[in-house]
């Protein structure tokens, strides 16, 4: 029998506050499952409005729960050790509620592309999820009983909100994809809510949209662009934005400057400091006064001086 049907037989006949520990303990599980170093494999998370993690627990979110989701290596540090204890000792004592744990352990190296849409570039980070997977908390600080527990509550209330907005944003969006209003409001949502990942199809919606004002579509463009940079997809961050200047950076110089600066700043980010000062300085030549040359022109202060 596979994991998931085992769980759900479990389940059925044990009591609500130690269904925390045992799905906890199932990541554990020796054989018979597809789990190692007791981290769940990957597979698509389903009901949900928001794609939530491809984890076998599959009703982390779709049991209407909130969801706290590690992301640590095991043996890379004292910090990551200790966060994973605390988070396994907590579940299985029953200390928290109703959230749903999961732990992304850096260490397999099929992890790292479930963990990527956090941005999680060091470790451990801790992140309190909603029912539908908005991200609610994200702490990068020491991992403490205290904080965990301290954010049980904060996720539970502030969660409900923010799920409630989403679904309204949502069915705007469901009536009519078309609507390119609606289409926008929803992905500024999940951007400011970190969740690059769940927005990039909204973006993508508006961008492509030549209905849509100009002006819009290349705020939505250069979202698109870096939202591929936020959850590790630098390619297709530099793609989008290639073809940003490509495509309506003949309508408008902004295009232009949102594009370069794009460029420049996955460059500054990958230590290419003489690619990166040019394309700053193109994106401040094309469109001085724009919001985007004024990004540039703080990235490109901060770049080491010239190489010989």
């Amino acid at each position: 029998m596979s994991l998931l049907p085992r769980l759900k037989k479990i389940l059925k006949n044990v009591p609500r506050r130690q269904t925390v520990a045992l799905l906890l303990a199932a990541l554990f599980l020796p054989a018979g499952c597809r789990s190692e170093s007791g981290v769940p494999a990957a597979s698509p998370a389903k009901n949900t409005r928001v794609p939530g993690l491809e984890t076998d627990l599959t009703q982390a979110l779709s049991s209407k729960r909130p969801v706290f989701v590690l992301v640590a290596e095991s043996g890379l540090s004292g910090e990551d050790d200790r966060a994973r204890a605390l988070l396994e000792t907590l579940a299985a004592k029953g200390e928290l509620a109703n959230i749903v744990p999961v732990v992304l352990d850096l260490a397999l190296s099929r992890n790292r592309a479930t963990a990527a849409r956090f941005h999680a570039t060091n470790t451990p980070v801790l992140f309190g999820l909603s029912p539908m997977g908005l991200i609610v908390t994200r702490d990068e600080t020491a991992i403490t009983k205290a904080l965990v527990l301290s954010r049980v509550g904060e996720i539970g209330e502030h969660g409900r909100e923010l799920d409630a907005k989403l679904a309204l944003l949502d069915a705007a969006v469901a009536k009519n994809a078309n609507d390119t209003a609606a289409q926008w409001e929803l992905a500024e949502f999940l951007l400011a809510r970190r969740n690059a990942r769940e927005a990039v199809s909204h973006l993508e919606a508006v961008a492509r949209d030549e209905k849509a004002g100009t002006t819009l579509r290349v705020r939505a463009w250069v979202e698109l662009a870096r939202a591929h940079s936020w959850i590790a997809e630098p390619e297709k961050g530099r793609h989008e934005a290639n073809d940003l200047i490509a495509i309506l950076g003949p309508k408008t110089p902004d295009a232009l400057a949102g594009g370069n600066l794009v460029l420049g700043l996955q460059d500054a980010n990958a230590k290419r400091a003489a690619l990166a000062r040019r394309e700053f300085q193109a994106a401040i030549a094309a469109a001085p006064e724009s919001v985007y040359a004024k990004q540039a022109a703080v990235a490109l202060a901060k770049l080491p001086g010239e190489t010989k």
